[in-house]
């Protein structure tokens, strides 16, 4: 096995010059630090991170739980933390949860064991194993894109307000039929909360929640036959492909026969000309990042209460949302 020995050999320094280059320590110069790593190159030198955490009782990681894989938002969200925190030397070690929150107390105590020194995370709902966990371990750890649990820090897109937004936004235009279908809950109360206070009666299809992945477009085809809705809001890029995918097989056209709206900015809502709402994803990863350092930096003062920030959405019209006349038999 290849030791650091091994590589200040080869380039001619000393060991302790070898382990400087691969810490925190801006005490080696340019020139150095390029003669150990090419020397390192040449040797196939890997070195022990975890024996030089548990020296500094620094590992220089973060731990970042993505809730939802197949929406674009979170790991292009994640590419844009990472880079933010290896300008300061940290590495980010990234892990999956399923919808299950038992899934999440799991890889909480694998980031834990791996001694990292703050958690990003997405909490489902709120659960006990996971406040006790995080309570003991004296990790900051910072909520992202959900807020279940007051005691930590959180930061989260405005989905209510953006739903609200675009709800009221169909209803001026003479849709009083409208589906909501969301792999989650946590975007319909800004429909149902603007339906009511339009006096809109609701009804059982007015949100589709939860959607299994296994068997959506079945799901999402039988809805939209019941109960026919003439504008359907499509939550995440997977829905609104699978959705893409059923109003095609029923021979419905967009917007002439029913009108859609996508969450996400993404390649088919902008090739389909599809009115969407999006999300900033360089500013939420930046957010997220600046209060990952804050903790890491210690810019923070001692004893700061939990803070809450609600990131906002825009809005982008585009032409897949048709206009109703009132009292057609539509609306």
């Amino acid at each position: 096995m290849v030791t650091s020995r091994d590589v200040a050999k080869l380039a001619g320094v000393s060991v302790a010059t070898v382990s400087r280059v691969y810490s925190d320590s801006n005490a080696v110069t340019d020139i150095t630090a390029r003669k150990v790593l090419d020397a390192a190159r040449q040797l196939g030198y890997i070195p022990n991170t975890v024996a030089r955490s548990l020296k500094s009782n620094r590992s220089r990681t973060v731990g970042l739980v993505i809730t939802n894989i197949f929406n674009p938002v979170f790991y292009q969200v994640a590419a844009v933390i990472t880079t933010e925190l290896e300008k300061f030397n940290y590495k980010v070690i990234l892990s999956f949860n399923s919808t299950y929150e038992r899934s999440l107390l799991k890889n909480l105590q694998t980031l834990l064991a791996a001694r990292v020194e703050a958690i990003a995370f997405t909490p489902l709902f709120e659960d006990s194993g996971v406040l006790e966990l995080l309570n003991s371990s004296n990790v900051y750890s910072l909520q992202v894109l959900g807020n279940a649990y007051q005691q930590f820090d959180s930061i989260m897109c405005n989905d209510y307000a953006a739903t609200s937004k675009l709800t009221q936004y169909l209803i001026d235009r003479g849709h009083r039929n409208i589906m909501l279908i969301c792999p989650t809950e946590d975007r319909k109360e800004g429909l149902l909360h603007t339906l009511a206070v339009n006096r809109i009666d609701l009804y059982e299809g007015n949100y589709i929640s939860p959607l299994p992945l296994e068997n959506s477009a079945a799901i999402i085809e039988d809805a939209i036959t019941k109960y026919r809705p003439t504008a359907v809001v499509a939550v995440t890029q997977d829905v609104l492909t699978t959705l893409m995918i059923v109003l095609k097989k029923l021979h419905y056209k967009i917007p002439e026969d029913i009108s859609v709206i996508a969450y996400d900015e993404n390649p088919l809502s902008q090739y389909e000309n599809i009115t969407t709402i999006g999300h900033n994803i360089q500013y939420i990863g930046t957010e997220i990042s600046r209060f990952l350092l804050d903790h890491l930096l210690e810019r923070n003062a001692p004893g700061d209460s939990p803070r809450h920030i609600f990131l906002d959405t825009t809005f982008i019209e585009r032409s897949s949302v048709k206009a109703l006349t009132r009292g057609s038999k539509d609306t």
